[in-house]
């Protein structure tokens, strides 16, 4: 498929990065929280946390 062309299933969660012509989809996480870094008006990196809730005994 052309760089034009890609597609992506609008029915499925996540994030796609579109970036010089290429698609890098990312797929949700249960819990937590990524983080995009720019460098130039490009992404560079992508941090992926996960954080996890403690549940209080009574």
């Amino acid at each position: 498929m052309s760089k034009e062309n890609q597609q992506i299933n609008v029915f499925e969660n996540g994030i796609y990065i579109v970036q010089d012509g290429y698609v890098t989809p990312l797929k949700p996480k249960d819990f937590g929280q990524d983080t995009i870094i720019w460098k130039n008006g490009r992404v560079l990196d992508v941090e992926r946390a996960e954080r996890i809730r403690i549940q209080q005994i009574k």
